[in-house]
């Protein structure tokens, strides 16, 4: 029975390890509007714990306002450098802030049902991201095949 506590509590620990390397990715390979994204969401994994009440309340007004925070930041990328990829990724963060709130008002919701949501949203996250850094290094090898060399 210990062995799966252990085991319960090493899997959040691997999940951020696999997005701190997605997004240091993102950083050292991304342009610009990538690199910005993975620093909003490297920012906001380090303050939801810091500023979360941590189940004191249903809805955790500290961390839905990082996300909101987030969600609006994606849509500014995604309109000021025209990426699909960020608005998929805003998308995801607003279905991330709706969750709690519909688990508020409908109260029968199992626990684990949320937290099943809340972790395909954050796989997506991923996903997109992957997705993005696969796009943005292709554009470039594109762009530098095509490039004149003397």
């Amino acid at each position: 029975m210990e062995s799966l506590l252990q085991y319960e509590e090493l899997i959040p620990f691997i999940a951020y390890l696999f997005a701190l390397v997605i997004c240091g990715v993102a950083l050292r390979k991304g342009d610009r509007p990538l690199r910005l994204a993975a620093l909003v969401l490297i920012i906001g994994w380090i303050l939801t714990p810091l500023v979360s009440l941590e189940g004191k309340t249903r809805l955790d007004y500290p961390v839905t306002i990082i996300d909101m925070s987030a969600a609006v930041i994606f849509v500014w990328i995604s309109l000021r450098w025209r990426r699909l990829w960020c608005a998929v990724l805003a998308a995801l963060m607003i279905i991330g802030v709706i969750l709690p709130i519909i688990c508020l008002v409908d109260r029968g919701i199992h626990k684990y049902n949320y937290y099943a949501a809340n972790n395909i949203v954050a796989n997506l996250q991923l996903v997109v991201l992957c997705v993005a850094i696969w796009l943005t290094v292709r554009a470039r090898r594109r762009a530098d095949e095509d490039a004149v060399h003397p």
